[in-house]
């Protein structure tokens, strides 16, 4: 990593976490498989997807309820999850000076897995398969994490985990969790577009 975006990090890092709580929230949207990641209204459903996270209020927004009308959108789930200490670890040492991790979100995981997570979880009770994220950014104190799966990229299934890794490589269980989530059951049917919102408050 280079010394200028190193620091840039250490900086951002500082300001989100000290004195802080970390609020991690997921929204997966069943999308119409015949929409693809590049076209035009994905970047309108991820401007919808990064402006809630509470699920009454992204259901009553009249943007959603047009694209579900249009059969962009088929419908929406929304949950929060854990952050284990494997997240929490990479980012102290990050403050510390500790670059052995860059602390930037890569990879997403699907498992087919149950069993509820724990601080000290580090991978997905099964998983299934794994993705490079589409996008990550940040606007103030809120990271978000972006994943657009489409039609052909890993089964038609119910999938009741998931997972967002640092560092994580093509093979599975790789990488540093950082998130890890009990989904309630989300299923794919087509393309299953994933929105993850990290928020950062005082305590």
């Amino acid at each position: 990593m280079k010394l200028k975006q190193f620091i840039k990090k250490i900086k951002l890092i500082k300001r989100l976490v000290f004195g802080g709580l970390i609020s991690a929230n997921y929204t997966a949207f069943n999308i119409n498989p015949e929409i693809k990641k590049t076209d035009d209204v994905m970047k309108v459903v991820k401007e919808l997807s990064h402006k809630y996270t509470n699920l009454e209020d992204l259901l009553s927004d009249k943007i959603y309820k047009y694209l579900i009308e249009e059969g962009v959108i088929l419908n929406a789930k929304m949950q929060h999850n854990l952050i284990p200490t494997s997240g929490f670890s990479v980012l102290t040492r990050l403050l510390t000076g500790d670059a052995t991790y860059t602390g930037e979100m890569n990879y997403w995981a699907l498992g087919s897995g149950s069993t509820a997570f724990t601080n000290a979880s580090t991978q997905l009770n099964t998983e299934v398969g794994r993705g490079l994220l589409d996008s990550t950014s940040f606007a103030d104190n809120i990271a978000y994490a972006d994943a657009f799966i489409e039609a052909g990229d890993i089964a038609d299934a119910t999938y009741p985990e998931f997972a967002i890794f640092i560092d994580g490589g093509a093979g599975a269980d790789t990488g540093q969790a950082w998130s890890l989530l009990i989904t309630g059951g989300w299923v794919k049917s087509g393309s299953l577009y994933i929105a993850g919102q990290y928020s950062f408050t005082n305590a």
